[in-house]
Formats: C-alpha cells, sequence, structure tokens
C-alpha cells in the first residue's frame, strides 16, 4: 500500500512579518514526499489503532512568510512591525486608506503581543498620542498643537508611559525639563495615620465590649465572612480616608529627577490640616546642585527656573554691587572729612 506522508520542514521558519504585499499568503512548512512502505498501524492504550502519521510525523513546524515567487521572506524586527503598526493606525483613521487587509492587521497585533510588545495594547489615546508624535516627526502634523498638548498633559495625569522621556533640553525655551510622577510610596505613608487611628480605636472598643467584634468577626460561614469584608474592613477603609483628608486635603508628591544633576527630588501639594499648601506650581532648591527647580502638578514636568551657576553668578555680582556702593560711601566720607 503507497500513501504520501507530511513530514515537517527541517528548514528554520519564522512567523509572517505583517505589511508585506497583499499577493503574499501563509503556509505551513510541509514538504509532501512519497513514501514506499506500507502504513502501519499500532495499538494504543485504549485498545485503538493509531498510524504513524499521528506519531513522530505528526509535528507542526512554525509559519514562514512566502512571497508571490514563493521565497522565504526575512523576518524583520520589533521596532520595524511597530511603526508598521501604528502606520497602519494612522492610515486607517486619519486618512481613511488602510495599508493593509484587516486579516494582516490582525496578524501583525497578535504577533506583537507575543513578542511582548506594548504598542498593541495600548489604549485609543496613547496610540492617538504615537501617532500625532510620528506624524509630526514626519513634518505631516494630524492635529493642532493645543489638541496635542491637551492629550499630552492628560495622559501625564494618568501616569501613562507613552509620555516618559526623561531629562531633555527645550531649544525654544532654552530651558531644561524632566517628567514627574506620583511617589505612591510616600502617598501610601500619609495614610498611615488615620489607619492606625481607626484600627486603635476599633482595638479598643473590641476590648471594652468583652471582645465582642471579635465574636461577630467569629461567626460560622458566611455570616462572619459578610460582615468582615463587606462592612467592617470597608468602614474602616472609609473613615481612615476621610481623616487623611482632613490632615492632608488633595494630597499629592511628586518626584523627578533634576534635569540638571541628575538626582531625585520631591514635593508635596496641597493641604496640611488648616494651612495651604502649593497648588499648581511649587518651585523647591534640589538639594544637590542647588538649583532652583519649579515642579508642575497638572504638566507633571519639572523645570529648572534657575540654575546653580546662575545663581552663583547674581549672587557674586550682588555682592560685588554691595562692596562697590560701601566703597564709594566710604571715598565720600574721607572725601568730606
Amino acid at each position: 500500500m503507497q500513501t504520501t506522508m507530511l513530514r515537517p520542514c527541517v528548514r528554520p521558519c519564522g512567523l509572517r512579518p505583517m505589511g508585506l504585499s497583499r499577493v503574499s499568503t501563509l503556509r505551513p512548512s510541509f514538504q509532501v514526499v512519497g513514501s514506499r512502505k506500507p502504513m502501519q498501524l499500532r495499538a494504543d492504550n485504549n485498545d485503538g489503532f493509531i498510524s504513524d502519521d499521528e506519531g513522530t510525523y505528526n509535528v507542526a513546524a512554525d509559519y514562514c512568510a512566502i512571497d508571490e515567487k514563493g521565497k522565504k521572506v526575512a523576518k524583520r524586527s520589533l521596532g520595524e512591525m511597530e511603526q508598521d503598526f501604528l502606520s497602519a493606525m494612522t492610515a486607517w483613521y486619519y486618512e481613511g486608506k488602510p495599508t493593509m487587509s484587516d486579516e494582516e492587521f490582525a496578524l501583525l497585533k497578535e504577533e506583537l503581543i507575543w513578542a511582548g510588545s506594548t504598542v498593541a495594547v495600548l489604549s485609543s489615546d496613547e496610540q492617538r498620542f504615537l501617532e500625532a508624535s510620528m506624524a509630526y516627526a514626519k513634518g505631516k502634523p494630524i492635529m493642532p498643537d493645543e489638541e496635542y498638548d491637551a492629550l499630552k498633559a492628560e495622559l501625564r495625569n494618568k501616569s501613562s508611559i507613552v509620555t516618559a522621556q526623561g531629562p531633555r533640553c527645550s531649544i525654544r525655551s532654552k530651558k531644561m525639563y524632566a517628567d514627574a510622577e506620583p511617589d505612591y510610596v510616600r502617598m501610601t505613608v500619609l495614610n498611615l495615620p488615620g489607619v492606625m487611628f481607626v484600627l486603635g480605636l476599633v482595638f479598643a472598643v473590641d476590648y471594652s465590649t468583652g471582645f465582642g467584634l471579635t465574636k461577630v468577626i467569629e461567626l460560622p460561614a458566611p455570616y462572619g465572612v459578610v460582615l468582615l469584608w463587606g462592612l467592617l474592613l470597608p468602614s474602616l477603609f472609609v473613615v481612615a480616608y476621610a481623616l487623611t483628608q482632613i490632615g492632608f486635603k488633595d494630597n499629592l508628591i511628586l518626584k523627578a529627577p533634576c534635569p540638571s544633576c541628575g538626582s531625585e527630588n520631591f514635593t508635596y501639594f496641597g493641604d496640611v490640616f488648616t494651612v495651604a499648601g502649593a497648588r499648581g506650581q511649587n518651585t523647591l532648591e534640589c538639594h544637590n546642585c542647588k538649583a532652583d527647580l519649579t515642579f508642575d502638578e497638572y504638566k507633571r514636568i519639572v523645570v529648572v527656573a534657575e540654575t546653580a551657576e546662575v545663581k552663583a553668578e547674581k549672587i557674586a555680582a550682588a555682592a560685588a554691587k554691595k562692596a562697590a556702593a560701601a566703597a564709594k560711601k566710604k571715598a565720600k566720607a574721607a572725601a568730606a572729612q
């Protein structure tokens, strides 16, 4: 009995990169070869029969990229696929001219996800921002500057990674910038006093009632579980949060590297009890290089308002002016005598 079998291709084949010609198709890398030996059946553990085709030869190889001439296409890098993904999004949403079919786009997105790319899992606003940035870099802006700045500020308030740029300089304003982000560790520490106060109050009430709260929590399921997770813990969270808002109203702690020296700096926005705190912008001195830094609460950036060198020059100029004024006054006094 003569039959044909499928055996996997020994050539290494990778998943087809997208964005190629629409004529190219996906083909499993199998070769059909003839075999003269009869099909052999062997018994399995369930007293059934399986062929050799379901045994060692039943191995699926990877997919290849084959062009219209039947030749294998080299696999592209992750960055090239990400750029094609964003270009396809821009062409579809802003130009109305798709550069690839729906099947190609779906396979490209799946390949990016499997490769660990974060571009394919971004939100719609993040994708719009990246598309606008790429279009602006090419000299073909797709949205007004005001809309771009508003979108960028909104993403920064959400701590989106696509807006992170690190310390940089602006040629237009001739200033140094860096991105600021919330310091969640220190903001969590601000809630500890309220949490400790509420827990102490609960323990005091439990002890004064002869461990009545403990007995209620230890009721048979589901009553004890419902009272603990559905009533007691949510109430404790609400009370602790309310106490924190009384002590630190609208608290926000931002951290950012100093654009001048790179050392990390922190600033606090919000009120402390009845004392009004900084809102909008806050200027402080870098603890390392002594430069003046201005934190922006809404744009989530830090700007070097004045470098340490400029401050030193101003101090030296002021001292020299003061010394000159003192010398002039002394000379006038000597001349009067």
